[in-house]
């Protein structure tokens, strides 16, 4: 399986039982629930001096597919 049927069958799940997620920091956390520690590898980290969020090309197409099922427009860290 590859790491978009991965992250799709992930969002599907948490959509299941938090429907309603408007932050992207709380989906996240439950993606990151659900996935292996290989897929979880390729999410990115809090820049280490500042510890401020950094969101990457593939937490952002993951932000997208949210909006598509859910239509809610994730709040995403300043950047």
């Amino acid at each position: 399986m590859n790491i978009f049927d991965s992250l799709t069958r992930a969002i599907d799940y948490v959509h299941s039982y938090a429907p309603d997620i408007t932050e992207w920091i709380v989906l996240k956390k439950e993606l990151l629930k659900t996935l292996s520690s290989e897929e979880r590898s390729l999410f990115s980290i809090r820049d280490p001096i500042t510890k401020k969020q950094r969101t990457n090309e593939l937490e952002k197409l993951i932000a997208k597919l949210w909006t598509n099922k859910t239509n809610i427009c994730l709040e995403m860290p300043n950047e």
